[in-house]
């Protein structure tokens, strides 16, 4: 099997959110971070045969030593080859990581908006130069939304606020709010996403490529 490089870019994506991964049988991937406030999934061109990585970053690097690699997954392990070099790279047990529950997560969306790629990358970037920790989604009474990058814990703090256009503006209450997010709880791919987010302290990001189910901060965050 050739993996291709949209289904790279996806694995390397997962491995910043934990760096252990169950494969399951199918085209669907999907990873959980280690404290369970981040679930993401993709679906794929390739279809896989259930298997397991404990350290997705040295499969990945183990896949970079090769030109054009081809991968065979077999019942215990991988086998890599590129012309005249081979690697076995067996699989781990997944008691060994922390997988993704079986049960399907859906949210009932108090707040929808478009969040385009452009607006994420300023925002997050912003956090990133200027060591803020939140990205915070928060809208006014007259149906006005930021995207905004700051300190929720610091009212001196530098911040950054971008502002959607009304039109990636879908549904959002009849009054202020502000919904926090730890910024390392962000990496995500960068892409357009239509966010979701319920008062109950969970967001669903819906991208072209990934999606991703994000815990709000509720002890930060403001909805009533």
């Amino acid at each position: 099997m050739k993996i291709s490089s949209d289904t790279i870019g996806v694995l390397q994506n997962f491995a910043s959110i934990n760096n252990g991964l169950q494969v399951k049988s199918g085209n669907v991937l999907q990873t959980i971070s280690p404290n369970k406030t981040v679930l993401a999934s993709a679906t794929v061109s390739e279809t896989f045969d259930d298997f397991c990585v404990y350290d997705l970053s040295q499969f990945l690097g183990t896949l970079s030593l090769f030109n054009d690699p081809d991968v065979d997954f077999n019942s215990d392990h991988a086998t890599i080859t590129d012309g005249n070099s081979k690697v076995k790279y067996v699989y781990a047990d997944p008691n060994t990581i922390v997988t993704v529950p079986d049960r399907e997560l859906e949210i009932a969306a108090d707040i929808k908006v478009v969040i385009k790629k452009e607006n994420l990358q300023k925002a997050i970037k912003a956090a990133n130069v200027l060591g803020l920790p939140n990205i915070v989604i928060a809208g006014d009474e007259q149906g006005d939304v930021e995207l905004r990058a700051t300190d929720v814990k610091n009212s001196t703090s530098n911040q950054i606020a971008v502002a959607l256009a009304d039109d990636d503006v879908v549904t959002t209450p009849e009054h202020a709010f502000s919904m926090v997010f730890r910024l390392d709880n962000l990496k995500i791919i960068q892409d357009d996403y239509v966010v979701g987010i319920s008062q109950q302290g969970i967001s669903e990001f819906v991208g072209n490529t990934a999606r991703y189910f994000v815990a709000v901060e509720q002890a930060d965050s403001k909805f009533n």
